[in-house]
């Protein structure tokens, strides 16, 4: 390696050869090596103006490797003002203010994109605000919350995260009615997410006294087919007020329509208490516990990027890194 360095120090005609040598370490694991060409090409000083910029590209790739993102930043950095080098250098700073969670400077950049024709980083801007007013909510400033989730809703007017949280701060400010407002939006910026409302919505109705709206808002969310939680909501809601056999025929409906596990555990329930005692009903205690067991111990979320799944909702998929592509899974193991 050493010899190999000599030569080039010796000999930049073979510019295009180490850096791509330096390019096939990195790709193999070697980033010690990748780094050591390409510093030595930065140091050569017969190097063409094009040719240095493309040392310091590369070099920068190889700290991204290493995980060395400050020496990585400074590499980049020294790019955002040159026109061939400069929407790769800001992606690449992008990635490392996300990486490293520092999300103002991963707004400034993102905005840069924007300007520069990138205008799927309105969707990225709208969660920065969001990771940030996060931060202000476990500081338990609601005021200065808000005032971010406004930004990233100006970022991206269509942003389900944004409203959901809104609908969060305005409960734990107490007002309920702006809760509702915020949280309803959902149902048209992203339908597949009304699920993550339901639970926060029908709080706010009951606090509001508003049992018929929320029993309506269910309804749509039925109709536009949003999932199982509207469907078994709903069905709680028939059955108390039209008893457990108007319930029983609405979810047998629903269950036809379309099928999933979460409904048809329902319908057991249903069926389970007009069982005589007896080994039938047993049977059926066993099965419906089965069904039970079989919704809870599946994957609710999935990556519509890369198949990632997950338990829990992740707004930022940390198998691809993509935003806003983890949904619920649908279908009969989902909703």
């Amino acid at each position: 390696m050493d010899l190999f360095l000599d030569m080039l120090k010796e000999d930049t005609g073979t510019v295009e050869a180490h850096l791509t040598l330096g390019n096939l370490f990195r790709s193999r694991g070697e980033v010690d090596r990748a780094i050591r060409i390409h510093q030595t090409l930065m140091e050569s000083a017969s190097l063409t103006y094009e040719q240095r910029l493309l040392a310091v590209q590369q070099l920068g790739r190889d700290y991204m490797a290493a995980g060395l993102y400050d020496r990585a930043e400074d590499m980049f950095n020294q790019l955002t003002d040159e026109t061939e080098f400069r929407v790769g250098a800001l992606q690449q700073l992008l990635q490392i203010y996300q990486l490293t969670s520092d999300w103002q400077k991963a707004i400034e950049v993102a905005e840069r994109l924007v300007k520069l024709g990138k205008d799927k980083q309105h969707i990225e801007i709208a969660h920065f605000y969001c990771e940030l007013a996060l931060q202000q909510m476990g500081n338990d400033d609601m005021d200065r919350a808000m005032a971010l989730l406004k930004k990233g809703a100006a970022a991206d007017k269509n942003s389900a995260r944004v409203s959901i949280m809104m609908g969060r701060v305005y409960m734990a400010r107490g007002d309920y009615a702006k809760a509702v407002e915020s949280l309803q939006r959902v149902i048209v910026q992203d339908k597949e997410l009304v699920s993550e409302t339901l639970e926060m919505l029908q709080t706010c109705y009951q606090q509001l006294g508003k049992n018929a709206e929320w029993a309506e808002f269910l309804r749509r969310a039925v109709e536009e087919n949003t999932g199982a939680g509207a469907e078994l909501m709903l069905a709680d809601i028939l059955e108390a007020r039209e008893g457990s056999d108007a319930a029983q025929v609405y979810i047998t409906r629903q269950l036809q329509r379309h099928p999933t596990m979460r409904v048809f555990h329902k319908l057991m329930d249903y069926h389970l208490n007009e069982a005589e005692e007896g080994r039938a009903k047993e049977s059926l205690m066993v099965l419906r516990d089965m069904v039970g067991e079989q919704v809870r111990s599946k994957p609710r979320y999935r990556c519509q990027k890369c198949g990632f799944t997950a338990y829990t909702l992740y707004w930022h998929c940390p198998s691809c890194r993509a935003w806003s592509t983890i949904k619920p899974i649908r279908g009969l193991d989902g909703q």
